[in-house]
């Protein structure tokens, strides 16, 4: 009798986690935000490591990260096709260290204009 209740309880329980895990899935935004200072181009593959954005050579950065258009990450060998609209990002170095592979939506949206980075003047007020 013990044992019956126990597994009672047990396939509950995961009856349970199973129909909370499944909602999380569900929720997976519509649109996706993109930092600051991403830029588009047309990627191809072909070379890679080095990958080639608007018929331009680029290195990849070592931690490059790469978005299907589901924003799942999938890997550099998933990319099948030499030109692929994307968005991408570079690090402080001019490499590239993530890329969006864009929805038909995404594509026709205008990107905001990339904002130049300014040094600031340090002012020390504790004097």
């Amino acid at each position: 009798m013990l044992l019956i209740l126990r597994r009672v309880m047990m396939m509950s329980v995961l009856a349970l986690l199973t129909m909370t895990s499944l909602q999380g899935f569900a929720q997976i935004p519509e649109e996706r935000n993109f930092p600051e200072n991403t830029r588009r181009g047309v990627l191809n593959m072909s070379q890679y490591p080095n990958v080639l954005i608007d018929g331009k050579a680029k290195n990849t950065a070592p931690g490059l990260r790469i978005y299907d258009d589901q924003n799942l990450f999938i890997s550099p060998t998933q990319i099948t096709s030499n030109y692929v609209i994307v968005n991408y990002l570079e690090d402080n170095f001019g490499d590239v260290s993530k890329i969006w592979v864009l929805t038909e939506i995404e594509r026709k949206r205008v990107l905001p204009a990339a904002k130049e980075w300014v040094p600031q003047i340090f002012q020390n007020k504790n004097f």
